[in-house]
């Protein structure tokens, strides 16, 4: 069946132009990708749907440059496709996939740092509130402690004053009461 849709897909296939042609076979979880190189060369392959296009078509590139007549050598040519498959189909040379996870990671490093920031910067705003109101309340006191300052100098000059005013009427006294 495979074979058979993928002759389809070879068919539909424009060898004088360049280009890249994909079908989808929901039924069997495959995609058929066909590369023409212009030259009048197409070359295809069948993978499974979580194969990316792009890895497909990076593979179906190297192949089409074995392919060309100045490269080919029927002796090495199986052996250098197998290699090809082998090293398309191990995700860890997947290069595009390996920068994207490492840019994921960065990026989730960047906005865990940011979230930290943003804390801390609620923090300073919540401490500085803090120190506004410690501010606000210690001149509040220094002007009571003034002003109660000033009362209690008036009050004492008050007793100052009645207690020299009871001394000069008790002198008075005496002195009247010495002359008669």
């Amino acid at each position: 069946y495979m074979g058979e849709t993928l002759q389809k897909v070879f068919a539909t296939a424009t060898a004088k132009d360049f280009r890249r042609r994909s079908l989808e076979d929901k039924k069997n979880g495959v995609h058929y990708h066909t590369l023409a190189n212009g030259d009048g060369k197409v070359i295809g392959c069948v993978v499974t749907s979580d194969v990316q296009a792009r890895v497909a078509y990076s593979f179906l590139e190297a192949v089409e440059a074995l392919v060309r007549p100045e490269n080919i050598d029927s002796r090495l040519t199986s052996k250098i496709l197998q290699q090809k498959a082998d090293f398309f189909s191990d995700p860890k040379n997947d290069k595009f996939n390996a920068i994207n996870k490492e840019l994921l990671e960065v990026t989730a490093v960047v906005q865990g740092n940011v979230e930290d920031l943003i804390i801390r910067g609620d923090k300073i705003n919540n401490i500085h509130g803090k120190s506004v109101n410690v501010a606000d309340q210690a001149q509040v006191f220094a002007d009571k402690s003034e002003e109660l300052k000033s009362k209690l100098c008036w009050r004492n000059a008050k007793l100052v004053a009645m207690a020299a005013a009871g001394v000069g009427v008790l002198i008075i006294v005496i002195v009247l009461l010495a002359k008669s």
